[in-house]
């Protein structure tokens, strides 16, 4: 008679084949290594439909991702972000920060992030289903950002990501899950004095790798290092409610491989209404290279921005989209 496989045997089963299947799933459709990638995704409308050229001047809640110096400066705000990914990579995205300033101190932010990632079939050694299988993420982070006079600001993000599973039918779950911590760090200068060319710098995703099995076998986090430059020119025959921002950065995997680059722009009118325009270029990501749209919409209190962006990423599957609400108090 055949011995039934063990909890702790099937366990180990499902979670080897979900890793590597995440993992070549993840590289035949983004061209990702197979990195922690859960802190690369992207959020947030206004910055996505610039192309994600932001690091140096980007705005609210949302820029912590690419740089926390840029909320040195900026008012109090409690933000909401939802990403329909539309990759197969995530089903659900959502995104939810609150930054706080504190005057001749800094500003304080606290984010929380969720991604799920879609259903799987989970069986055993022999074959046999298991069950439905579905891995989650959640991202919790803390930053500081403080401006040094007029011109210099700086920040820092500790931020912590813990893998998790749910099931139907028969497994059992790990008594701790797979985590890591990571650090960003990011500044912000402006050249001139009223900010109209402002220069930014970050590095990103530094920190211990995501073990899901075994030591060898962990996977490494994304650093990344950012550079770039912000201009926001005085048209002089332009109307005075029309304002204008062009955007470029390099972004550089510090694994290897070619720089990216990024490119964006961004029309309000009367600073009320905003169209957003940019491109983005990775020679070691291709599939992910592609322009982005966006628009957006503020009240005296209330921002909503949306963003797609069109790319081979979501072949068959959609484009992936963005929603933002920003509330300002």
């Amino acid at each position: 008679m055949r011995r039934r496989p063990s909890r702790l045997r099937r366990w180990f089963f499902v979670l080897v084949y979900l890793a590597l299947h995440r993992s070549a799933r993840l590289e035949a459709q983004t061209g990702l290594t197979p990195e922690a990638f859960q802190f690369l995704l992207p959020i947030g409308a206004r910055s996505v439909g610039a192309g994600q050229a932001v690091v140096a001047g980007g705005a609210g809640a949302e820029s912590i991702a690419w740089n926390p110096a840029l909320i040195s400066r900026g008012p109090r705000e409690f933000a909401f972000n939802l990403a329909e990914q539309a990759n197969g990579i995530a089903a659900t995205d959502a995104d939810v920060a609150l930054v706080w300033p504190v005057p001749r101190v800094g500003a304080f932010a606290i984010t929380l992030r969720y991604t799920a990632e879609q259903d799987q079939q989970s069986v055993d050694l022999d074959g046999r289903l298991l069950g439905t299988f579905n891995l989650n993420n959640i991202i919790a982070a803390a930053t500081f950002a403080a401006p040094f006079g007029d011109r210099l600001a700086a920040g820092l993000t500790l931020k912590f990501l813990q893998q998790g599973a749910s099931c139907t039918g028969s497994c059992d779950l790990p008594a701790f899950p797979p985590r890591t911590a990571g650090l960003d760090a990011g500044v912000q200068y402006f050249l001139t004095k009223d900010s109209t060319v402002t220069i930014g710098a970050s590095f990103l995703n530094t920190g211990f790798r995501l073990q899901v099995n075994d030591s060898p076998q962990a996977d490494p986090l994304p650093t990344r290092a950012l550079v770039g430059i912000s201009v926001a020119p005085h048209l002089s025959d332009a109307p005075k409610e029309l304002g204008t921002r062009v955007e470029a950065d390099v972004i550089k995997r510090v694994s290897g491989g070619g720089p990216g680059y990024r490119f964006g722009g961004e029309l309000s009118w009367q600073n009320l209404y905003f169209a957003r325009v940019g491109y983005q270029l990775y020679s070691y990501t291709p599939t992910v290279s592609g322009p982005t749209v966006g628009v957006g919409l503020a009240t005296q209190k209330l921002r909503i921005d949306f963003a797609q962006v069109f790319t081979d990423l979501g072949v068959g599957l959609g484009k992936p989209t963005y929603l933002s609400l920003r509330y300002v108090f």
